[in-house]
């Protein structure tokens, strides 16, 4: 039963990923917005759905430190493979606000959550503190999307044109991601559990690799048809979301407490992975092909790492 929800899933996200590549990409035109704001914030609400999905249930079920490790997993992921395999489709040309604005935000966020790890515990207070930079940042990027697109717009009174058609086929890839990425999970837990895996490791592998498959999907799609702000657009504002609203929230449910001193050592993986990323991008504003395969390599050695 589990590898026809495998099967069912893989095709949903794939699917689900070619409506949101193609809604958000004709979104972002006809609303007159950086296609890189839709990626940050509806692309990226739309495909860490699964990680805030999984993760109260495991703070439900008290097992916050599955949360923690799928969060961390996620992250990880997202900008070592996700990014990598979307550079091997076709090089990533960075928009230079991801140099002024995002990569330092979620290399901040990033080293924040270790900081809150330190006693043991991500306390309701410290979920509450996340939550407001989450909801302070993308109110700030979308005051700054209209401040872009009243710009643009000065001279040109033409009005949006079939915006709702695309924001609801964007809508509807959506779902359609969620789900399958829900299938993906479920089928994927239930090998692991066959398999006798730990719930650290299961959350840092197979939870987070079937959380990630959105944003696989996704980035790889619009990489491919040469929309690489919306890629990385989607990669940066998952993790971003990944931190402020997962995490946020499942600390706000219940407490989050550290038992598994390797969780640490994972936050640290997470925060150098995102570090990486700033020498790659200010070099040259771009991933190429040998890069991003480098990524996806590195990726696969800390699985074996870690195993």
């Amino acid at each position: 039963m589990f590898l026809i929800a495998l099967a069912v899933g893989l095709v949903m996200l794939v699917a689900g990923a070619d409506l949101i590549v193609r809604g958000g990409g004709q979104l972002a035109l006809a609303l007159r917005v950086p296609a890189l704001i839709v990626g940050l914030t509806i692309v990226a609400f739309g495909t860490s759905a699964p990680e805030l999905a999984v993760s109260m249930t495991a703070a439900h079920r008290a097992s916050t430190e599955m949360a923690l490790a799928n969060v961390t997993g996620s992250n990880i992921a997202n900008i070592v493979l996700v990014l990598g395999l979307a550079a091997v489709v076709a090089p990533l040309q960075m928009d230079r606000s991801l140099i002024r604005r995002e990569v330092p935000v979620c290399l901040g966020l990033q080293i924040l959550v270790p900081l809150m790890c330190l006693n043991g515990v991500i306390a309701r207070w410290e979920g509450g503190v996340l939550l407001a930079l989450g909801v302070t940042y993308n109110t700030w990027i979308v005051w700054d999307a209209l401040r872009r697109r009243a710009k643009l717009a000065e001279g040109e009174r033409r009005p949006a044109n079939h915006w709702q058609w695309h924001f609801l086929l964007l809508l509807g890839g959506i779902l359609v991601l969620v789900a399958g990425a829900q299938l993906f999970v479920g089928g994927a837990v239930e090998v692991a559990g066959l398999l006798g895996m730990s719930d650290r490791y299961i959350g840092l592998t197979v939870v987070a690799l079937g959380t990630s498959a959105p944003e696989v999907a996704t980035s790889m799609l619009s990489s491919h048809r040469g929309q690489a702000e919306l890629a990385t657009g989607n990669v940066l504002g998952s993790n971003i979301l990944n931190i402020t609203m997962v995490l946020a929230l499942t600390a706000l449910v219940r407490p989050i407490v550290i038992m598994d001193p390797w969780s640490l050592a994972d936050l640290v993986v997470a925060v150098l992975v995102t570090l990486a990323l700033i020498p790659i991008v200010v070099r040259d504003k771009s991933v190429s092909r040998v890069e991003g395969g480098a990524m996806a390599l590195g990726y696969v050695t800390y699985l074996v790492l870690i195993s």
